[in-house]
């Protein structure tokens, strides 16, 4: 997804990509909420991304989700290198 620039916008990009994170929540431990497809318009285009609600009451954002996958990753020896996501 791209949003550019021509109205006087600041200007950002990132990648859509497929993530991986545990089952269970990274604050108490409990059984995650099951994933949902939800679809998001931006800029007259339609996305689809995963949503769920845990049962336990704690909040992912996708900037902890994405952070998590990094440091699973990494655990794993697995290269954590790729395109920006976050700017």
């Amino acid at each position: 997804m791209y949003r550019n620039n021509w109205f006087g916008g600041y200007g950002w990009t990132f990648y859509p990509v497929k993530i991986e994170i545990a089952d269970n929540c990274p604050a108490c431990g409990a059984k995650r909420g099951e994933p949902h497809p939800r679809s998001y318009c931006e800029d007259g285009e339609w996305y689809s991304v995963d949503n769920w609600e845990n049962p336990c009451g704690h909040i992912d954002s996708y900037q902890m989700a994405y952070r998590e996958h990094l440091r699973l990753k990494e655990a794993k020896g697995e290269d954590t290198t790729v395109t920006p996501f976050f700017r």
